[in-house]
């Protein structure tokens, strides 16, 4: 059972990937109903499968072919002879094997067929493969297409159209069965991974999930009625492919296995009907209108009363006919119901014609007569827009000479004084008038009265411009003093409110005004700084020694061996100055993280891969520290000097925190000044007795510093804009 599930999974999975591939293909191609007048279509069939075992798979794929065939057949030879007939043809009938019995005894419920026995057998849950047998045998026994097993065991045959096909029903259930239940749809639904979630998202109603799942029978046969409805829908055209042998060898040739498929392929039947048939045929409307401008009697309209009789005036017409080429190419004339190259026949609503010379002589002279129509087409084109044309110049014309005298009669009565003349609404409304018809026509460019109007507005934009540019200058004046008096006013209450603060207050302003905070700032003066830490707080503790306590257990190890006892007030007075992650340089110039951390009386260099379990690297008394050196650029470099020992190189962003808290301590501690060097080419011992060089450049084109190696004892660090 747990295989059957994991099996009906992996199905289920499969035929979901498989249909939102083909849906997302679909949506890229596609092309909207506008650009869709038509399409063609491929559809290859592989063809009947014979196997030593034919399972529930092999029957499925036969039932396939035995429905495209059974098309072929209504599509080809019995609608054909068919129309025949309806058009009242003489037509003397083919016969042909009719494979709708083979349909009917694999699909058909009335009669018991195939796949309804096995859907019955599966929903009562009687899934024995002897018993699926015997109903077989006892309901299709009497069917000459279907063959009972000579003895007893678990098979069947069916007679195809394309021959014997012996099937084994041991699998049938299986294969035909939908194991994938609701609550394997339901958990898949609620899968870790979203896409899976996405392609199992059930869109059934409720209603929906009640019912019982069809079978994969069903399945299959709502799907081949879907195809075979969109073929019927189409103009198909077939393409057979004959199997020469059996070996695949090139050049070899089966007679005995290319007649049988051509005997079961219909095609001698197909040929028979093709040959008493007609070539072409055509509802006699089309047909008039395609080939109507080839005689006289239909074009440019048919003088006969009915399409049919137009028809046959057409074709009748003289010096209209087939070039015979055994006959060294002599006009035959079309005849109907004659035995010659221009045979055509009357149906009821259809012309037809017999041999195809008979429709590429039609389509020859059509493609002659062609160019004599588009040039009949093109004439009488150039007429109409000659005319129209006119038309239009003429009623410009009139309008033009209206415009023109409404302006020049306004012209002479404001000259005169005529009251109203003058009102600006009338006058401007004339004028409208004038410019729009004056449009129509370019010889009005030339009018002085145009001239006159175009240098009027010309001033009229000049004036309108330098207002404008005036207005624009003044407004800027006003908005400058405005900012100004602003800026004036903020200064002249801030040293209001200043001058009336204690003395104190008003030194610590003025610190802050002057943006110098502390002693050291004013003496980084040397030092480029970050935009970003100006106005930086200093926090002292970047990692939490609260929150890690691992951190403040290696303090108070180190307070306890100066000579403090455990848990006396001189271990646990041991203060933390500085606690954060930097990166350390080594003596090959490889950036290493690490946590620097100082104390009242140490500097310690530690590694901590995880941060909770840091681990002692390098521990020094901060009494040794002789100096710390830096660049002038705005970098984050940092070299502490140790008496006796290496130097310490870091990368640490609160440098001049760091800077800070070690002159302080090393002056309230030893009573001595830290030194301080600031150069762009400083000295690095990373090891005893190995001297290295740390040279510092500006480059404007970065935005934060980088580093490369120059040699085995230098190092270039370039600083962008910070």
């Amino acid at each position: 059972q747990a295989k059957k599930v994991s099996d009906s999974i992996m199905r289920s999975l499969y035929e979901k990937i498989f249909n939102w591939i083909v849906a997302r293909i679909n949506t890229n191609v596609t092309c909207s109903k506008r650009e869709i007048s038509s399409s063609i279509g491929i559809l290859d069939i592989y063809g009947f499968e014979i196997f030593e075992v034919n399972a529930f798979e092999q029957l499925c794929i036969n039932y396939v072919n035995e429905k495209l065939q059974q098309l072929f057949i209504s599509q080809t030879l019995e609608s054909e002879q068919e129309g025949y007939r309806r058009e009242g043809l003489s037509w003397q009938n083919i016969k042909f094997f009719n494979n709708q019995v083979v349909c009917d005894l694999i699909e058909d419920p009335k009669t018991h067929g195939i796949f309804p026995l096995l859907d019955e057998q599966c929903a009562i849950a009687r899934l024995s493969d002897l018993e699926l047998i015997e109903r077989y045998n006892s309901e299709h026994s009497k069917n000459p297409h279907y063959i009972a097993s000579r003895v007893r065991g678990p098979n069947f045959g069916i007679v195809h159209y394309a021959g014997k096909v012996e099937y084994d029903v041991t699998l049938f259930f299986d294969a035909n069965v939908d194991t994938f239940f609701n609550d394997l749809q339901s958990g898949m639904e609620h899968s870790t991974n979203a896409f899976v979630r996405e392609v199992f998202l059930d869109t059934r109603t409720k209603q929906q999930t009640l019912k019982r799942p069809p079978s994969t029978s069903q399945q299959f046969r709502t799907q081949v009625a879907d195809l075979l409805k969109k073929l019927d829908g189409c103009n198909p055209h077939y393409i057979r492919c004959i199997k020469p042998n059996e070996n695949k060898r090139p050049l070899a040739v089966n007679k005995d296995i290319v007649t049988e498929q051509v005997r079961y392929l219909g095609l001698v039947e197909n040929l028979s009907v093709r040959r008493q048939g007609f070539c072409y045929s055509q509802p006699y409307g089309p047909f008039i209108k395609r080939y109507s401008f080839l005689s006289k009697a239909t074009w440019p309209a048919p003088a006969a009363h009915s399409t049919r009789k137009a028809a046959v005036d057409l074709l009748t017409t003289s010096g209209l006919g087939v070039k015979d080429p055994e006959k060294n190419d002599e006009l035959v004339p079309f005849e109907e119901d004659s035995k010659t190259l221009g045979c055509f026949s009357l149906g009821r609503n259809k012309i037809f014609l017999r041999h195809p010379q008979a429709l590429s002589a039609l389509e020859i002279l059509r493609e002659e007569r062609i160019p004599d129509i588009v040039n009949i087409i093109e004439n009488a084109w150039r007429r109409y827009q000659n005319r129209r044309s006119l038309s239009v110049f003429s009623a410009a014309s009139i309008q033009l000479f209206a415009a023109y005298d409404a302006v020049w009669t306004n012209c002479q009565d404001r000259r005169k004084r005529v009251p109203g003349a003058s009102d600006k609404t009338r006058v401007a409304k004339l004028y409208a008038t004038w410019e729009a018809v004056s449009a129509k026509l370019l010889v009005v460019d030339a009018s002085r009265m145009v001239k006159n109007l175009a240098k009027e507005e010309e001033l009229n934009s000049i004036l309108f411009a330098q207002s404008f540019v005036q207005a624009r200058t003044q407004r800027r004046t006003f908005l400058t003093l405005k900012r100004a008096q602003i800026v004036f006013s903020k200064r002249y209450r801030g040293l209001k409110t200043r001058k009336e603060l204690a003395n104190d207050m008003w030194k610590s302003c003025k610190v802050a005004l002057l943006g110098v905070r502390t002693e050291f700032e004013r003496y980084m003066g040397k030092k480029k700084r970050r935009r970003n830490s100006l106005d930086r707080m200093y926090e002292g503790d970047y990692i939490g020694v609260n929150k890690y306590p691992a951190y403040a257990a290696i303090l108070q190890t180190h307070a306890e061996g100066r000579g403090g006892k455990a848990g006396s007030a001189r271990a646990q007075k041991e203060k933390l100055l500085f606690l954060a992650p930097v990166e350390k340089v080594n003596e090959r110039f490889a950036h290493q993280s690490r946590v620097l951390m100082i104390s009242e009386s140490r500097i310690f260099n530690l590694k901590a891969d995880k941060i909770q379990q840091p681990k002692e690297r390098r521990v020094f008394e901060l009494s040794r520290l002789t100096a710390v050196a830096m660049s002038t650029q705005p970098d984050n470099y940092l070299i502490l000097r140790v008496k006796g020992e290496v130097d310490l190189m870091v990368q640490v962003s609160q440098k001049t925190e760091v800077v800070q808290a070690l002159r302080a301590r090393v002056k309230k501690a030893h009573g001595r000044e830290l030194v301080v060097e600031f150069s762009d080419s400083l000295d690095f011992y990373a090891a005893k007795g190995k001297q290295m060089t740390v040279k510092f450049a500006f480059d404007r084109a970065l935005k934060d510093s980088e580093w490369s190696k120059v040699d085995r004892h230098t190092m270039l660090i370039k600083v962008g804009i910070i």
